[in-house]
Parts: C-alpha cells; structure tokens; sequence
C-alpha cells in the first residue's frame, strides 16, 4: 500500500510540475506576445494612412531637402511618451485669437508654418510647408512655393458629429489666415497690428503664394515665412465665415485641426493634453518627423507638485524655479554637468546615479518697471534716470533670481549683436540720484521725510499681478529703497485681467511686467510714438522724435551691419530716457529626464520634438 501511495504521490509531483513547465512556457509564449502585438501596433500607429511604411533606415535621400534633418537621429527608435507639466489651462486654442504662451506651446505641436529659423543658425530660414521662395530686390514682393501633399489632420466636426477627413493645405489656406488675423471684428489685435504693412496676400495657384508688403521692411521676410494656414473647412463649416462665431465658438476653439508633427486626441479641461504623432505628417518624407509617439502636457498649477513629480520621474521635462535650482537640484539625481548652448547630451552622457540632467539658456525675454510718462511725476528723465538708480538690481538678481540672469541695460536680447555691450547699466547709487531729483526740483520743504515739488508730494502707485511672487519681491525692494530716497511707492495687486484693462486704457503710475523678443526684433510695436494709443504696446507713453526716426531707418535697413549700428544708437538712446528702469534677463533652467536622448541646447533653446527614448 505504502509503494503505491508512493508511486501516486511521483505521479502528481510529475503532473504539478508538468503543469508549472507548461505553465511558464505558456506565460512567456502570451508575454512574447504581448510584446511582438505592441511591436505591431506601434508599427501599425506609424504607417501614413495610405498603408505604405515609411522606411527610416533608408531616409538619405528623402532628408536632403531639410537641414532641420540633420539634428534629428535618423537610427532613432520610434515610439514611447514624453510628459511635461503647464502651470495652467489656456483659455483658447485658437492660433488666431490665443495670446498667452502654454496656448503657444501647446498649439505649436500641430500647426507648421512655412519656414522657421535654424536652431543652430537662427540667422537662416529653413522650409517647412514651403518648398521654396523669392524675394524680390527691395525685399516688398515674396513669392513661396507651397510643398505638394501637406494634409490636414481630420477631425470630429462639434455641431454635426460627423467624421471630415484629411485635407490638402494650400494657398488659399494661408490667404483665409491673413483675412481673418486682419478683420476688424475678429478678436486678433495682438496680431493684426504686425501685419499692418502687408499690402496684400493672394494665391497665384493652390501652390503658389504671393506675399507684397507696402514699405521696404527688414523683417518682411521673417513675417511672411513665420504664416501659418488657417482650416477654413474647419471655422466655416457653411462656407461663410462668421467673426462673432469664429470669436466665441467654444467648442472649436478648444479643438486644434493642425497639418503638424501632432495631433491633439485627448483635452481634459485643467487636467491635461494628450497629442499622438500624426502619421501622415509631411514631415515624415524630409526626415524631421519626432520619433516619440506620445506627448501629454499635465496641469499642474503648485510648482512643489511639480517638482516632486519630475523627482518621481512622472515629468520628462520641466522648467524650474531659480531657488530649486540653486536649493534643489545640486546633487544626484540631478547631472554635475549643466548643458548650456551648443551641447548634447550625447557629448555629455550623465553619470552613474543621474538621472536627471540640467539645462541652463538665456530666455528671450526682459523684466522692466514701467513708468507711465503721461504722469507729471515722470516727465523729466533725471527723475527716471534717479528711480533706476535707487532700484537695487544686484539685490533683485541675487535674492529674487537666485543669480540666474543678467541685468540688462535695454529692450535688446543681450546675447545678440544689436545689443551695444559697451552700454553699462545705471549703477545702484542712491547719492547720485538723489542729486539728480534735487536738479529736477524735488526736495523735502517741509521735513515730513516725502520729498515735493510745487506743492506735489513724490508719492505714486505701482500695479502687481496678485499671486506673481517675483513682481511682488521685486516691487518691495523697490520700495524700500524709494522710501530712503524720500519717495512714497503704495502696491496694489489685481488680477490679471484688470491689470490689462488698466495697461490699455493707460491708467496706471507704474507698473511691472516683462516683455519676449524675437531673435531680431522690431521696436516699432513698443516704442514709437504711434503706438502710445489703441492697440499698440507704447503704454507707458514714450514719445521721442530721433527714437522714431531711428525705429523707421531699422525696419527699412536690409544690411545687417547697417541694422546693427542702428540699434547700438537707438539702445544709447534709450538707456538715456529710461522710460523703464531694465531689470533682469532670467536664465531658463530646464530639468529634461535621463531617459531622453538627442537632447541638444541651440541658442533658441531646447527643441523636444528631436528626443527619443530607449525602446
């Protein structure tokens, strides 16, 4: 009895472990599958629609005609996501009407334009829609060849629910942009005044694009090449083209139909944005196609959260405050190495224990007290050469900016050219202006500690964004030292859009704001006289007649050295009349994840669509 039960008791060991063999084959057998179905389906995802596989290994010949190829690893695999976080929800998506920056970025993943500048050369234009342009020997008349076979993404109509389907893009797509940037009862005046001296804009053909511009302007080129096409079939749906529709149409302006790198699949309002690569994208055939598939864009408004998020790893990407930089991110994970412009990451590889690698760029951008000359206080510009002299901006860059910036001494990015090096920025010196306010009749007479002029005490408002935490340091500072200077600075924080209804009906002291710059950038827009009014950006009222002589020699100097000597005289300029007192340039500090690769800082900046990740 006993052998067989021993003989029973080997049978089951040999089924149970007959079962556990099979059982494990089977196992790896279903998660060989697995793996090989999502193969295919990643496959799959990346065939254009017309079911022909485009065949990266063999893209030499399909990349010559785009130098943007050559930053982009054409061995790269394709696939997987790239997350990063926005501070908060936009309010349109509509490339017309949307003025802020995440609506930028987050438009800018599906639309194309017809050229952009090179990353590493921004001095040049690379096509993109365009195949290619002519210029005419004045520079007003541009004519553009439009690339064959860029498509529309299709969509979902919001009223009828009905599928359309991909669409070609053509000339007449870029004409219905520049009507409806220009008509009047569209919401556009942010843009429409940069088109001001566009005479007119037609389609010669579905292919072909004539651009003619008034006056001889140097950046009539950038203008014309930085259009995008508008989906009329999208917006007029009937046809006809209604402004207060296309204005106020929520449910489309909360829609992107793109002809780009991405396309928008998923928005969950104040949660996130999800873009899948779109597969038919004309980029595909030049090289310059993302190898990642998925990007999501969080709303995450505490910038703690997102910290801990990128500490995580649930961000890929994110820019980070000048305190955690300094504070937070100095040793591992975080990379010893700072990559800073003209570095990659594959020149520098992070080390062992990093995983998150740090990036440090100057932004585009000025931080600046404006002071509304309109105001009596303001007139003299001894006074506003004084006010600058007693804002402590050493102590600003230091305290607020953690030391990650410059102080700039004008409205010209200071890396570049056009930017007089040889102008210094007004000193801290609190002796000196107070001299200067003495010469321009302020005095205390009373002894009340507020100096006074003609019966008028120095004392004034400055407007604060309420829950901008930099402005609000900044403005104390300030005030600090204006009240050793005898001057009474009050602070009062609004909300956003009060603060600009108070900007564009000029009724305001002073205030406190930033500006971006373009890589060439224009001073017509802020400081010609003509734009103290209406729409355009001149609020603080500077009126200066050589100021407007040298803003209309720059935008009809075509030679670049003749531009540039030009903007050394209107920077000189400028730095004399104080308008603003100029603050700092921030740095960009830029925290991208070790699982990225091709990372590379161009003096632009960083340009994800180029990583890609480790299958």
């Amino acid at each position: 009895m006993s052998r067989g039960r021993n003989f029973d008791r080997v049978i089951l060991l040999l089924i149970l472990f007959a079962v556990c063999f099979f059982g494990i084959i089977t196992v790896n057998t279903l998660d060989r599958n697995r793996r090989a179905i999502a193969e295919l389906r990643e496959a799959v995802e990346s065939m254009p629609a017309g079911g022909v596989m485009l065949n990266y290994s063999n893209a030499a010949g399909a990349v010559q005609g785009c130098k943007l190829a050559e930053y982009y690893d054409q061995k790269a695999p394709r696939g997987g996501t790239f997350t990063k976080a926005i501070a908060s929800d936009t309010g349109t998506l509509n490339p017309v009407l949307s003025n802020d920056a995440i609506a930028a970025d987050i438009i800018g993943m599906c639309v194309a334009s017809l050229a952009t500048r090179d990353p590493q050369n921004p001095e040049e234009f690379v096509p993109l829609i365009a195949e290619s342009w002519q210029i005419s020997d004045n520079g007003k008349r541009i004519t553009v060849k439009l690339r064959q076979g860029v498509l529309w993404q299709d969509f979902v109509d919001p009223d009828s629910g009905k599928r359309v389907p991909e669409k070609v893009v053509t000339a007449h797509d870029f004409v219905f942009y520049v009507d409806v940037v220009r008509n009047p009862k569209v919401n556009a005046a942010h843009l429409s005044n940069y088109f001001r001296d566009m005479d007119s804009c037609r389609a010669i053909s579905d292919y072909e694009l004539e651009v003619v511009w008034k006056n001889e302007y140097f950046r009539s080129l950038e203008m014309t090449l930085g259009l995008i096409p508008l989906p009329r079939h999208f917006y007029c749906p009937d046809g006809k083209f209604d402004p207060e529709k296309f204005n106020y149409d929520h449910k489309r302006n909360k829609m992107i139909v793109g002809c780009g790198a991405y396309k928008l699949t998923r928005y969950v309002s104040n949660q996130r944005y999800e873009f899948v690569r779109y597969n038919n994208y004309f980029g595909n055939a030049l090289g310059i196609a993302p190898p990642i598939r998925k990007c999501v864009f969080e709303v995450v408004g505490n910038e703690n959260t997102r910290f801990q998020m990128l500490l995580s790893g649930e961000l890929d990407q994110l820019s980070i405050t000048p305190d955690q930089w300094v504070k937070r991110s100095q040793d591992k994970p975080f990379s010893s190495h700072v990559l800073t412009v003209g570095e990659t990451s594959e020149e520098f590889p992070l080390s062992e224990g990093e995983n998150l690698r740090k990036i440090k760029y100057l932004a585009n951008v000025y931080m600046y007290i404006g002071y509304n000359m309109r105001n009596e206080l303001f007139k003299d510009k001894r006074v506003r050469q004084a006010l600058t002299m007693l804002c402590d901006r050493r102590k600003i860059l230091d305290d607020i900016y953690y030391g990650q910036g410059r102080i700039t001494s004008g409205p010209i990015f200071c890396d570049s050219a056009y930017y007089d090096q040889n102008i210094r920025p007004w000193p801290f010196d609190p002796a000196q202006a107070k001299k200067l306010l003495a010469e321009a009749g302020w005095r205390d007479s009373n002894g009340n500690g507020i100096l006074d002029k003609d019966g008028r005490e120095f004392v004034f408002t400055a407007l604060q964004v309420a829950g901008n935490k930099n402005q609000e340091l900044i403005l104390s500072i300030f005030k600090e030292d204006l009240a050793r200077a005898g001057i009474d600075m009050k602070i009062v924080a609004m909300d956003w859009s009060l603060y600009l209804k108070k900007l564009e009906s000029r009724d305001y002291e002073v205030c406190s704001l930033g500006w971006g710059m373009p890589y060439e950038s224009d001073p017509y827009q802020v400081w010609h006289s003509s734009q103290t009014g209406g729409n355009g950006s001149n609020h603080v009222g500077f009126e200066n007649a050589e100021a407007d002589r040298l803003i209309t020699e720059i935008r009809r100097t075509f030679d670049v050295g003749e531009r540039i000597k030009l903007f050394h005289e209107f920077h000189k300029l400028i730095h004399e009349e104080q308008p603003y007192t100029f603050l700092v340039v921030p740095e960009t500090l830029l925290v991208v994840s070790g699982r990225m690769h091709n990372v590379r800082c161009f003096p632009l900046g960083v340009d994800s669509s180029m990583f890609w990740v480790a299958k």
